[in-house]
């Protein structure tokens, strides 16, 4: 739907402020619920998110409707999906595909310290207002997010991707080096704005990029790389850092590794490799006729 009500001069403003949302739902997660969260009342805890976004699928199907311009292809789901995997589809479509190759590498990379970030917060910088962190973080992150959006569509959404891959790089560095509440606080801004401006020219890509009549397929293949691939890959590199790091605490009656700050290396590391199909885009976005 956001596909076919935008075109390619406003998506970078569209995409920055839908970039927010995840972060957005962060803090109402942990701003409403972080009292469940440190009573160790897990259940409950999940028993909650998992009703709100019950709740949100079912408004969701009464309230959203396709467009009078959706076309609908034959051969159902499955069919669907497979035809974006196929090599025919990737060599018709170069730039959506190496825009999601993007995609992916900057999702495997988030996926590396994200699921790890709130232990090591706790129990590696033993910050016991990690909410606090979250809260300036994220809201400050968000702004920038916004503000950004006018910034990509002048400069342009492949331009603007490698500078907004550096700033967010410097942030997982700062990081790696960072102790203490306030300068975590200052590195996590840096680090969180650039993962924002990331995404957003990323997204806004994708769309310009959709073939006709399929943009309900392109996110599926989003889904994909987005979210499937990364979140597969993502963790077990995490988790490859912390192995052996010795320290653990216990949680829930399972003693686990503590995360250490050679997760953001790794993310870092991990993000080297967008530079593959950002220099690819840029390098088709100059060959392109004017």
């Amino acid at each position: 739907m956001v596909t076919d009500v935008t075109v390619p001069a406003n998506r970078g403003r569209v995409e920055s402020v839908l970039a927010i949302m995840p972060l957005v739902s962060m803090l109402v997660i942990f701003g409403g619920f972080d009292w469940l969260a440190r009573a160790g009342n897990w259940q409950l805890f999940f028993v909650v998110i998992g009703v709100i976004m019950a709740v949100a699928g079912v408004l969701a199907w009464f309230l959203v409707e396709d467009g009078p311009s959706v076309v609908r292809h034959e051969g159902g789901y499955l069919r669907a999906v497979v035809h974006g995997l196929r090599p025919a589809a990737m060599r018709a479509n170069p730039g959506l595909y190496l825009a999601l190759a993007a995609w992916s590498v900057w999702g495997i990379s988030t996926q590396v310290f994200l699921p790890y970030l709130i232990i090591y917060l706790q129990r590696y910088l033993r910050i016991e207002g990690y909410a606090v962190v979250l809260a300036v973080v994220l809201v400050t992150a968000s702004a920038v997010s916004v503000v950004s959006g006018r910034l990509i569509d002048r400069v342009g959404k492949v331009r603007f991707l490698l500078p907004a891959v550096v700033v967010y790089g410097t942030g997982l560095a700062l990081m790696f080096l960072t102790r203490g509440m306030v300068p975590v606080i200052a590195a996590g801004i840096v680090m969180m704005s650039g993962f924002m401006l990331v995404l957003a020219p990323i997204g806004a890509l994708v769309r310009d990029y959709s073939p006709p009549g399929r943009a309900g397929h392109v996110q599926g293949l989003r889904m994909v790389f987005a979210i499937l691939i990364p979140m597969l890959v993502g963790p077990y590199l995490g988790a490859a850092v912390i192995t052996g790091a010795g320290e653990v605490y216990e949680d829930l009656g399972v003693v686990k590794q503590v995360p250490t700050p050679g997760i953001f290396l790794m993310a870092l590391a991990v993000l080297v490799l967008i530079a593959v199909p950002a220099v690819a885009l840029r390098r088709r976005e100059q060959g392109a006729p004017a």
